[in-house]
């Protein structure tokens, strides 16, 4: 150890990326918290990390995952452990995850069974988001106040999905209580109403395969439910964020909404961007493996999405990481209806968006930033804390290597799921190195962390962000 040294840990000579600025710098640490950025930083350091021809932005912040949730009575392959360990492999350094309140049961409770459940488990640093899927509980919609106030600032809804959604005058309801606390809404928008007709019709005439699943689930689901939700949340004075937008048809009804002076937001997640509904076509069922909610769509979507996430219509990149085993998915004897939805994520995601969108200039590095970190910690009470590499802000960092040629391997997994939906993809630019609080958390694509080193994260209520300096 170095007597002289004034900086715990010091990344030196890298393009450090924020969402207004790129510039190759220094960046000194101490204590976990960034306490100087600069050219030629001339203190010394205990530990220098050489940065040279890297990218250097801040960690990632994925404000949707599903880790040790039991959806439809089926347990998620991952918990708070594994999947956080997946995240941190792949350049995550926090997430927001989503906790269910059982019917009958309080948001109180929810917290607690939550944070329970996460004691020691994760390796990086954690929010909550309460989902509230029985409102008609005596005294849940006054809960949302005082948990705002304990960190829990913000609730997720749904709009389908049995067992989950609510009806239009509960949506009211809780849109208009959550606008009076402050607190932003997340909403899972399809319309139940047309899935269930539309399912029905399907099975009824024997179409059960996974091909059908887009069928069942057509854009007009989403746009219609996207529409509709976002007005009712204009009405009542009420922030909403749209979590996985899949369509053109709903990113236009964000639009249209957003026009009209609503604080509507929205998220789109990695499988919408890489994949497309020709997965369900694949032989011997193994498009179930691809299933998820809202389903995977054709190539104008991806392309629409691709321009909205890089034009600014589409505010966050977020991954939606909900896992399975392969075998419950393949299951002979389950309709496109019965598969569960989801994918594993939160390990390629960052990566992912670098090579397909940086690198191929789909996405500018400043804009790479705003989606995956800096916006999501401002719209859910992180900034700036989280989402920036600036003195006083956590040292959450990741080191890409933009000429690394990197193939994704099912051998490399750190989820718990045995399924990997993008093994032998072969990309250039690829996370090497990420620091988490100060510490370094993953070399050379290896996890080195410890489960418990991660925190949770009181999340302050909705502020509408400012618009990034020109």
């Amino acid at each position: 150890m170095r007597s002289d040294a004034q900086f715990d840990l010091a990344v030196r000579g890298g393009l450090v990326v924020t969402e207004d600025r790129a510039a190759v710098c220094d960046i000194g640490i101490n204590d976990g918290t960034i306490t100087a950025v600069g050219a030629g930083l001339p203190h010394a350091a205990r530990r220098e990390i050489r940065a040279d021809g890297l990218v250097v932005v801040p960690g990632a912040v994925d404000v949707h995952t599903h880790f040790a949730n039991v959806i439809g009575g089926r347990p998620t392959a991952d918990d708070y452990e594994s999947g956080s360990r997946a995240a941190a492999c792949g350049g995550i350094t926090t997430f927001v995850n989503v906790a269910f309140q059982e019917h009958g049961g309080s948001l109180r409770d929810t917290a607690d069974k939550e944070l329970a459940k996460s004691s020691g488990n994760s390796h990086v640093d954690f929010g909550v988001h309460l989902t509230i899927t029985d409102p008609e509980r005596p005294g849940v919609l006054d809960e949302i106040g005082p948990l705002a106030d304990a960190g829990f600032a913000s609730i997720k809804t749904f709009t389908a999905v049995p067992g989950l959604r609510l009806t239009d005058d509960q949506m009211l309801r809780v849109l208009e209580r959550a606008g009076r606390e402050g607190v932003m809404v997340n909403v899972h928008a399809e319309d139940e109403a047309l899935i269930s007709y539309l399912t029905g019709r399907l099975l009824a005439s024997g179409r059960s395969a996974v091909r059908y699943l887009p069928d069942s689930r057509p854009p007009a689901a989403e746009a219609i439910a996207t529409a509709r939700t976002a007005r009712y949340a204009a009405a009542t004075g009420c922030a909403v964020y749209f979590v996985h937008l899949s369509s053109r048809l709903a990113l236009n009804a964000v639009r249209e909404v957003r026009a009209e002076g609503a604080q509507v937001y929205a998220e789109t997640r990695p499988v919408y961007l890489y994949l497309d509904k020709d997965r369900y076509e694949l032989p011997d069922r193994a498009g179930n493996n691809y299933v998820c909610w809202p389903p995977l769509r054709d190539r104008a979507d991806q392309e629409a999405l691709w321009q909205g996430l890089r034009d600014g219509d589409i505010d966050t990149y977020a991954t939606d990481h909900t896992t399975y085993m392969s075998a419950e998915k393949m299951a002979g004897s389950l309709s496109f209806a019965d598969v569960p939805g989801g994918v594993a994520s939160v390990q390629t995601s960052i990566g992912m968006l670098y090579a397909e969108g940086v690198r191929k200039g789909r996405l500018s590095l400043r804009r790479f930033v705003q989606v995956t970190a800096t916006n999501p910690a401002k719209l859910f009470g992180l900034w700036p804390s989280k989402g920036t590499l600036a003195p006083g802000s956590d040292a959450d960092i990741v080191l890409i290597d933009p000429e690394r040629r990197h193939r994704i391997k099912e051998t490399d997994r750190q989820s718990r799921s045995d399924f990997e939906p993008y093994d032998g993809y072969e990309l250039t630019g690829w996370p090497v190195t990420v620091i988490a609080r100060g510490d370094v958390i993953v070399e050379g694509g290896r996890v080195v962390s410890k489960p418990g080193r991660g925190r949770f994260l009181r999340r302050t209520r909705f502020q509408p962000p400012d618009p990034p300096a020109a």
